[in-house]
């Protein structure tokens, strides 16, 4: 753990950040991590003190949810290769026939896959070599690596996406300054983070997936997404927040099992909670306060 002297996002002094957030000390594989996250002038939170790099490289391994994909998230994938075909895009990236793609923190390649389908030269970069093993045994092609590493030439890729990654990393400016680079002039990138401002968060508290601690040092809303892209050099097109009425769900069930002990299965099997999720969803993206942020970003003069 080390002290973070300034804010990753507007490079303030960290000293003048407030605390937001508090919980008691976790021990993750034997390690034991303090959680406090403060929030700068600028709107951004983070993690100080926070964990460096190489003491966060345990957390993803073969156990990390992210490199499983369930029966019923390979359907739904299905179902969005088909519909998207036509509409231009995928899951907000925009698709460009035989451009070239690339998904920054791919996991096991999903999306890689995906866009593969749709017509586009996918590639993937993965800091886990577990999943890096797994894409490639289904013949994808993922570089294993942090982003910086894998030293792409400028200007090779038409579309870029990077989902749920940012908040990963201890200099997100960096990896944005980085992922411009290799834009190409007339290309996009996509970024998703969790919303810290989320509906779904003021609800649940702690219990919030978003926090996930340790792994999340960063906790970014609208205002200090687009900071941190301007930052970078990008032009922010627009920024949104979703929510996806089945997850705002899963954690209302969670939250009902760790506060009331209400059983989780119960819960969803049932359906008792899809109307209250849907109308919470609903009202999240009405007031940009959805679940995730999505913000669309070109190099500066290509908006």
């Amino acid at each position: 753990m080390h002290e973070v002297i300034r804010c990753p996002v507007c490079d303030e002094p960290a000293s003048s950040a407030a605390c937001v957030f508090t919980a008691t000390p976790r021990t993750f594989a034997g390690k034991s991590f303090s959680i406090r996250l403060v929030r700068c002038r600028c709107t951004h939170v983070f993690r100080n003190p926070s964990p460096s790099w190489e003491e966060l490289l345990d957390f993803y391994d073969d156990d990390y949810h992210c490199f499983t994909t369930s029966a019923a998230e390979a359907e739904r994938i299905e179902r969005w290769i088909e519909q998207r075909r036509r509409d231009g895009r995928f899951n907000h990236v925009p698709i460009v026939p035989e451009g070239r793609y690339l998904d920054i923190g791919c996991g096991t390649g999903d999306m890689v896959a995906a866009m593969a389908r749709l017509g586009m030269e996918a590639e993937g970069v993965e800091p886990s070599r577990y999943a890096v093993e797994k894409a490639t045994e289904a013949g994808l092609k993922v570089t294993h690596g942090q982003l910086h590493e894998a030293a792409y030439p400028a200007a090779s890729f038409d579309a870029i996406s990077m989902f749920h990654v940012l908040e990963h990393t201890p200099d997100p400016v960096g990896v944005l300054r980085e992922c411009r680079r290799i834009l190409k002039p007339a290309g996009e990138i996509v970024i998703g983070v969790p919303n810290f401002d989320a509906l779904v968060f003021a609800i649940v508290g702690k219990h919030w997936i978003g926090l996930q601690d340790p792994t999340h040092v960063q906790h970014f809303c609208p205002e200090s997404l687009r900071v941190a892209a301007e930052r970078a050099g990008l032009a922010v097109d627009r920024i949104e927040t979703e929510s996806i009425p089945e997850h705002v769900e899963a954690e209302l069930a969670k939250w009902l099992r760790l506060r009331f002990l209400v059983p989780q299965r119960l819960t969803l099997w049932t359906g008792a909670l899809k109307g209250l999720s849907a109308r919470i969803a609903r009202k999240g993206e009405g007031t940009h306060r959805g679940d995730s942020v999505v913000a669309h970003l070109y190099a500066s003069g290509h908006c």
